[in-house]
């Protein structure tokens, strides 16, 4: 999550384990931020390297409720979500007419026709799946010449120098024993992780930003998995209280009116693609 070192005391958890829960999926939904229109570009953009690309079927793994899956109906005449919650796909939209969803593993895409699939994204969520798995599972649905793109974003940075402490003391010294080791692979902004195309390449170059209030970025800390672990050890814990109302002094105006924050996180894309028959 950005250069930043944070120091992970591993808690093992599985990704059914930690996201079956209603609280997380409802927090997902109403505080998670969703990623911009340029990174649908650049994901258009690879797809389109292709001279003999289609646009025909997309898969998005690990999908949660959809943020990362709407998005791909403007470009793909067919699109699938995955994800391992069934609470998650719960809280899915039903409304888009080339959009789908199902509950089950990453690894398991038995229910794809070999050769049939365009692209194949993975949002924020490759770090929670066995890849010695999963990737062979994507070799043999991707049509030759078709895209497997993962990407992820790193840790919200607030506009105030001591807002972005806060939020890192948060994360690393009060979370560490908390966050699954998995997470270490998002900490590092995916940098030991490799796609098996014999070409791939990373996009470092994407930022999101979001104009949020003190409410809404205390609302998406309480949806880190590492926090509802926590709080689930520490039920009477004050910390979230006691971190709103730092940010609240930090983003008061001369007037006792609260300004908004500008937050950033850095996106990191690996992109790869099946070799052409």
């Amino acid at each position: 999550m950005s250069s930043i070192p944070i120091d992970v005391t591993v808690m093992s958890d599985t990704p059914s384990q930690l996201f079956q829960s209603s609280v997380i999926a409802d927090a997902y939904i109403k505080y998670r931020p969703t990623y911009g229109s340029d990174v649908y570009d650049a994901i258009i953009n690879f797809c389109k390297e292709n001279a003999s690309a289609q646009f025909s079927l997309a898969i998005d793994v690990g999908c949660g409720s959809g943020q990362s899956t709407i998005p791909l109906t403007d470009h793909f005449q067919k699109v699938i979500g995955l994800d391992v919650s069934d609470e998650q796909i719960s809280k899915a939209p039903t409304h888009v007419p080339n959009l789908s969803f199902r509950v089950g593993p990453a690894e398991d895409l038995s229910f794809l026709d070999s050769g049939s699939v365009d692209v194949v994204t993975v949002a924020t969520a490759l770090h929670w799946i066995d890849l010695e798995r999963f990737y062979p599972e994507v070799e043999r649905v991707l049509r030759p010449g078709g895209a497997l793109i993962a990407y992820a974003y790193g840790l919200a940075c607030p506009d105030e120098p001591m807002a972005k402490d806060f939020i890192v003391w948060f994360c690393n010294d009060l979370l560490g024993p908390y966050w699954s080791e998995r997470m270490k692979l998002v900490f590092e902004n995916y940098r030991n992780i490799s796609l098996p195309s014999a070409e791939w390449r990373r996009n470092d170059s994407l930022t999101m930003e979001k104009c949020w209030s003190v409410e809404e970025l205390v609302g998406y800390v309480s949806s880190w998995s590492a926090y509802q672990t926590y709080i689930s050890h520490n039920p009477t814990s004050c910390a979230l209280v006691d971190l709103k109302q730092k940010l609240k002094a930090i983003y008061q105006d001369e007037k006792g009116a609260e300004r908004k924050i500008k937050v950033t996180w850095p996106i990191f894309m690996l992109m790869g693609r099946k070799p052409q028959a």
